[in-house]
């Protein structure tokens, strides 16, 4: 993804062709909650951007001294657009300048913001059970986990133009657990670190998985015959900076219902 730069309209004709490929990102940015760019006149408005777009580094930012030579009537030069403060710089580089309007935005906020974009690039792990969710036996474990091979962190970067230079943010979507709502109405949730470990018969019999939940009563009195289950994924969100912030931001939980049917098998003593 790239990040689509507003330009005056006398440009528009020559940048057509960029504009059109860039769209997608404009769209996404919306919807997350991204500091979004804009034009105010011959004026752009920077934001965050993604990917490595590096259309704003070694600018030389300074104050427009003079409103008048520039062109810019006094007072406007603090903007309020999209919920933010907007400050107008001037972009120095390679001896040519242009306005910007930079946010001002600190490090929490913009991490906010990729917490959306991280979001949409987590994966949707594929659950496994045993006994499968119609097979399911009172008094009998049932295993769930996740293939090991997909318990992997997913990243995002986050470029924020400041008078300071870029600031990079690397935000980062971690596995850490699963959790197993039964949905038995017992008002227990079977939690453990880790994907879980796959059962296969060829385990031998004292091999146990944290990851299991025993139903003590049968789901035959439920509606549709089945218990409610849901087994989500948690992951952690963790965020860092090129110049030293980092923190934390609240965990992201993706999973899925599941009609899980328990019977209760009744043993017959022969004699």
């Amino acid at each position: 993804m790239n990040f689509r730069w507003c330009v005056p309209r006398r440009f528009a004709a020559a940048m057509l062709a960029v504009a059109v490929g860039l769209t997608i990102f404009s769209l996404h940015a919306t919807q997350a909650n991204a500091a979004e760019a804009g034009i105010d006149g011959e004026h752009i408005y920077a934001g965050i951007s993604y990917e490595g777009d590096t259309s704003l580094d070694r600018c030389e930012w300074v104050l427009p001294e003079s409103m008048h030579q520039l062109g810019v009537r006094a007072g406007l030069t603090i903007r309020y657009f999209n919920g933010m403060t907007w400050t107008l710089y001037n972009c120095e580089r390679n001896g040519e300048s242009r306005l910007v309007w930079l946010p001002d935005i600190s490090e929490e906020t913009a991490a906010e913001s990729t917490r959306d974009v991280v979001r949409d690039r987590v994966p949707q792990l594929l659950h496994h059970f045993s006994p499968a969710p119609h097979k399911g036996i009172v008094k009998t474990p049932t295993w769930f986990w996740v293939h090991p091979a997909l318990w992997r962190p997913v990243s995002v970067t986050a470029r924020v133009p400041t008078p300071r230079g870029i600031v990079t943010m690397t935000t980062t979507a971690t596995p850490s657990s699963l959790e197993f709502h039964p949905g038995d109405g017992m008002g227990d949730v079977a939690d453990c670190d880790g994907p879980g470990l796959s059962w296969s018969p060829l385990l031998p019999s004292f091999v146990e998985s944290d990851c299991t939940y025993e139903y003590a009563i049968p789901s035959a009195q439920q509606q549709g015959g089945v218990f409610r289950a849901r087994l989500d994924v948690v992951w952690s969100i963790t965020w860092r900076t090129n110049v030293g912030g980092s923190g934390r931001l609240p965990d992201l939980r993706l999973g899925a219902p599941y009609g899980i049917r328990v019977r209760e098998l009744q043993a017959v003593i022969l004699r």
